[in-house]
């Protein structure tokens, strides 16, 4: 094979802080299988050097399923405004699980949050997210010390 496309480089394209209001979860639909959650946007923020704003207020919520290995799949819908008005959608999809100790004949394991969004975003300045793979990376903070539940996360655009 002759492969003239080049290595993929990554550049930081922006971070964005998610507020969360409600959290549920319900067990498995059926025997032994997995539980699903919802967890609803509240508010945020959106900061970087390609895309700055706000995530729209109660513009909505992540529907996770949680599978029977521990691993949570992520799949998320909600709205962002940039600084300039412009109302951009985000479908992030990811997958989600928390360090685990060696023992019980188990390796340990660090953990792990990506996700790779898609975005409508009107034709302008933000069109870019439209034909662009993104990639990004999560830390979720438990409610803590007065701060709310949330989530951090960081993109990058894959060039």
């Amino acid at each position: 094979m002759d492969y003239q496309g080049g290595t993929p480089r990554l550049e930081h394209a922006f971070d964005i802080r998610i507020d969360f209001k409600d959290r549920w979860m319900w067990g498995p639909i059926h025997p032994g299988g997995p539980s699903h959650g919802y967890t609803s946007v509240k508010s945020g923020i959106v900061s970087g050097p390609r895309l700055n704003g706000v995530v729209v207020d109660v513009s909505g919520a992540d529907w996770p399923v949680v599978r029977t290995d521990g691993v949570v799949e992520l799949n998320a819908h909600y709205m962002l405004e940039a600084d300039d008005g412009a109302k951009i959608y985000i479908q992030n999809k990811g997958y989600v699980y928390g360090p685990r100790a060696a023992g019980d004949g188990l390796p340990e394991r660090p953990g792990y949050f990506r996700c790779t969004p898609y975005f409508r975003a009107p034709d302008g300045p933000h069109e870019w997210l439209n034909r662009t793979v993104v990639l990004g990376a999560g830390e979720r903070k438990p409610a803590k010390d007065g701060d709310v539940d949330h989530s951090l996360f960081r993109y990058w655009a894959v060039l």
